[in-house]
């Protein structure tokens, strides 16, 4: 058989991980080419980049899976199926895709599909009003999406310590120094630091909660203001992988202070910005024609 569209692995793939198992994808894309009878001939399809076709297809499928929140992360690199989508396994129908997602609320997408996606008339389509520029920065912009709430996926599973590690690797990775997490009880609140100069004479105080649902709120930013203060600091990040209340954001607004938050989403995009637990796939160059060339000749 040829290997199947992506929207036609998401069913699958579900029903796949419906053991609880905990699985990484190429494990469980291993798993799911035996029960699919693929061929060597299937799994040697490439695209124009050399990935493999069908690893790109199940990549797919994954992240439409996450998305709806039928599957979780439970480790690093491993996903199983959630709660919910025990819950809701049952119910579904044996062909699933966006479009079935999207009415029942289930999860967003753009109009237009991922490379490769699929030839489905009952799946959408890239809007033909648009330039193909456009449908390519369009795609571009989806695929990111999709990457950022993999990360933020990811960040939630990790435990603790592992996410203020993540965090003082991300603040050098954007060039605010060399940085430590301190981890030591006593610090009130203070989970590292970033040293901007050799010295270590100018310092930012760090805080990282890692909460999946539970907001950061104003008593929590004025424990951190707390802090600060015992070392005689005005300048600090605080970061979550959830998001800050209305009170948190106003808590912060003071002159002689000089904090910024950072919630899941701006957190999610700035690792994928400056590639930190990201790694790139493939380049794309895309080429006009260069009229001065042909007008100096």
């Amino acid at each position: 058989m040829t290997v199947p569209k992506y929207h036609e692995l998401i069913r699958p793939l579900l029903d796949l991980v419906a053991d609880g198992r905990p699985r990484n994808l190429r494990e469980a894309s291993q798993e799911l080419a035996e029960r699919l009878d693929l061929t060597d001939e299937d799994l040697a399809e490439t695209l124009p980049s050399g990935y493999p076709r069908y690893l790109n297809r199940v990549g797919w499928a994954k992240s439409d899976l996450n998305k709806t929140g039928l599957i979780e992360s439970c480790g690093r690199g491993l996903f199983r199926i959630s709660e919910n989508g025990r819950n809701e396994l049952p119910g579904l129908p044996r062909q699933l895709d966006r479009k079935y997602f999207e009415a029942r609320g289930m999860g967003t997408w753009k109009v237009v599909m991922p490379p490769d996606a699929t030839d489905s008339a009952t799946e959408a389509r890239p809007d033909e009003t648009l330039t193909p520029e456009e449908q390519i920065d369009e795609t571009l912009a989806e695929i990111q999406e999709s990457l950022e709430q993999e990360v933020l996926t990811q960040l939630r599973s990790i435990n603790p310590a592992s996410f203020e590690h993540f965090v003082v690797r991300l603040l050098a990775a954007m060039g605010y120094g060399v940085g430590e997490v301190t981890g030591r009880s006593g610090d009130g609140g203070i989970d590292g630091v970033i040293y901007e100069d050799r010295l270590k004479l100018d310092r930012i105080y760090l805080q990282a909660k890692r909460w999946a649902d539970a907001p950061v709120g104003g008593p929590d930013i004025n424990g951190f203001l707390g802090a600060l203060a015992k070392h005689g600091a005005n300048r600090g990040v605080f970061v979550t992988t959830s998001r800050f209340t209305h009170d948190a954001r106003r808590a912060v607004e003071l002159p002689h202070l000089r904090l910024v938050l950072i919630d899941g989403e701006e957190l999610a995009r700035l690792a994928v910005e400056h590639n930190v637990g990201v790694s790139v796939k493939h380049r794309i160059e895309l080429k006009r024609l260069d009229t001065d060339f042909f007008d100096d000749l």
